[in-house]
């Protein structure tokens, strides 16, 4: 008998990148060293506290398991979120985090609610358990609507529903106050809010966790604290929620490398406003030198912008991969196929992305 996956996998597509860096080197006959990824919205500086994380690597006692409710990392983030240790546990990256929700609950006859457009990996992890997605369509101002989330809270079998703020691949950031009414309007559907990017949005619904035990928080330290290849994240909730969580996630998930690093980090809070700082600057300088190229953005409060350039975003976007530089595109989502996402970086990559769009050459005219 043939093997034979599970029927709903063979429909399945899966998550998208961009091309890879060693390829995109090849083709334009350029070391990979001179790659510069806009389209995974990294950071381009070390991590918080490299140097003591690279001190500690001699000492860590790599011979062994780590802890394994991963601590003192699951202590250190609940002491700074204001929740108790067994309300946090500790994932590998944000994606391990969405994986295990979706496993626990969501599943064939379940349906989960997603914001279009959004996170790609909300339906990745929701299609691969055999779940149905539920969009709900940002507004001309690229938001979520209130009333059309609510509505579709209220439609049979949706147990999990996925928001994100900011959202990405808009940077548009979500109230406290319309995560509260779902929360409040579907008691028996697990509230998800991704708040990957919430260092550099200053803006977070934990303080609601106490009030919605169907609330549930995904974050990481890929992004504000530059530990992108350490793959480290987490998930905050009620105590019966991250109990099941914790019941399910592989063992030994992180590595004693990951946790210290992570702990290193969180400690070095003066570090990662400072950093904060940096980004938003430089956040405001490309958006003003985009907007002078005629380019149309949307008001980010994330590490990356949305726009729509006043050239076909598709040849904009083979173009600059022409230099080694990498923007992500959306070439078949009816809304965005005319828009890149591009990360900030720092100033100098930025510069040397606005010198290419510079130099992009007259498209033929129709004439």
């Amino acid at each position: 008998m043939p093997l034979r996956p599970r029927d709903h996998l063979r429909t399945l597509t899966p998550y998208e990148w961009e091309a890879s860096a060693s390829e995109i080197a090849a083709e334009a006959g350029i070391p990979e060293s001179a790659i510069v990824r806009f389209d995974t919205n990294t950071t381009p500086w070390p991590p918080l506290a490299w140097e003591q994380i690279v001190l500690d690597v001699p000492r860590l006692a790599a011979n062994e398991y780590p802890h394994p409710s991963n601590e003192p990392l699951r202590s250190g983030l609940a002491e700074l979120i204001g929740v108790e240790p067994e309300q946090v546990v500790v994932t590998t990256g944000a994606d391990d985090a969405l994986s295990l929700v979706a496993g626990v609950f969501l599943g064939p006859g379940c349906r989960a609610i997603m914001i279009d457009p959004s996170f790609s990996m909300f339906r990745v992890v929701s299609e691969t358990v055999g779940a149905t997605l539920l969009p709900v369509a940002v507004d001309a101002h690229w938001d979520l609507p209130e009333d059309e989330l609510l509505a579709a809270l209220r439609a049979p079998d949706v147990t999990v529903a996925w928001l994100c703020s900011p959202n990405n691949p808009t940077g548009r950031l979500l109230t406290p106050e319309l995560v509260a009414r779902a929360a409040q309007a579907a008691p028996d559907t697990l509230i998800v809010v991704d708040e990957a990017y919430y260092e550099i949005a200053g803006q977070t619904v934990a303080p609601l966790l106490g009030d919605h035990p169907n609330l549930l928080l995904i974050r990481t330290f890929s992004k504000g604290y530059g530990l992108a290849g350490a793959r480290v994240g987490y998930a905050v909730a009620a105590r019966e929620v991250v109990q099941t969580l914790g019941a399910v996630r592989m063992p030994q998930n992180q590595t004693v490398f990951g946790i210290a690093a992570a702990c290193r980090a969180l400690a070095d809070q003066d570090g990662l406003r400072a950093r904060v700082s940096a980004i938003i600057e430089e956040r405001g300088r490309l958006a003003r030198a985009l907007t002078e190229r005629g380019w149309e953005l949307v008001p980010s409060s994330a590490n990356f912008i949305l726009g729509r350039p006043p050239t076909p975003a598709g040849e904009l976007s083979r173009w600059l991969q022409g230099a080694g530089l990498i923007v992500r595109s959306y070439g078949h989502h009816p809304r965005l196929h005319d828009w890149l996402r591009i990360a900030v970086r720092a100033p100098e990559e930025d510069d040397r992305l606005l010198a290419r769009i510079d130099n992009l050459p007259p498209l033929p005219s129709d004439a």
